[in-house]
């Protein structure tokens, strides 16, 4: 995404921008997003954490056992999807309410970005998943899923916007996963790409959110 910058902006007048590069790096991070939400449910259960949302999601624990063995027949429903990913993440976690700074934005770069700026005016704020407080699927991952079935059709769509939102929902769901690196203070690549402003340096409520999730 970086690379991209020096040739498109990062400026709110240029998301509706579109590109073959963008389409390629969006449809891979969604992808990752989609496999990194699989796993860390799957970790989260196996220490026992109670995911508020768990009886909303059908066939939870055959879904569990298929992402487990790395394998599964590949049938429907044995994977989480992503109405799961919503009853799961929003229902303990409220990543609704979790907003991040982009970095970079209109040329703006934290250089030490552990160290966050003083004021969230000098980056650029979005809510990855903000449509989840309605009970809606976000926009990118309606993006994702057209242009899984058509690409040709809906190029278009991956838009500039798209990507960085994608990135930006990745990223939170990286920093659930890994929240023990973050606690430690993490080191530029960590704390470059977003400003997660849910988040304190060296820890914050967000990492005690999680470790006094009661089993």
């Amino acid at each position: 995404m970086i690379d991209i910058f020096p040739f498109v902006s990062c400026h709110e007048t240029n998301f509706g921008t579109y590109s073959i590069k963008i389409e390629s790096l969006f449809v891979d991070v969604c992808s990752f997003f989609d496999s990194l939400s699989q796993t860390y449910i799957c970790e989260q259960h196996k220490k026992g954490y109670p995911f508020k949302g768990k009886d909303k999601v059908e066939d939870f624990e055959k879904k569990i056992a298929s992402v487990g063995d790395h394998k599964g027949s590949g049938k429907k429903g044995e994977f989480f999807n992503a109405g799961d990913y919503r009853s799961l993440f929003e229902g303990t976690f409220r990543l609704s309410d979790k907003e991040v700074g982009v970095n970079n934005y209109d040329g703006q770069l934290v250089l030490n970005a552990v160290q966050f700026p003083a004021k969230k005016a000098h980056s650029y704020m979005i809510l990855p998943f903000q449509d989840w407080a309605r009970g809606c699927s976000t926009a990118w991952w309606k993006t994702y899923t057209k242009l899984k079935h058509n690409r040709l059709a809906n190029h278009r769509e991956a838009t500039l916007k798209n990507l960085i939102y994608a990135m930006a929902g990745t990223y939170i769901v990286i920093t659930l996963r890994e929240v023990d690196v973050f606690k430690l203070g993490g080191t530029r690549e960590l704390y470059g790409p977003f400003l997660p402003w849910y988040w304190a340096v060296g820890g914050g409520d967000f990492a005690a959110s999680i470790e006094n999730l009661e089993v």
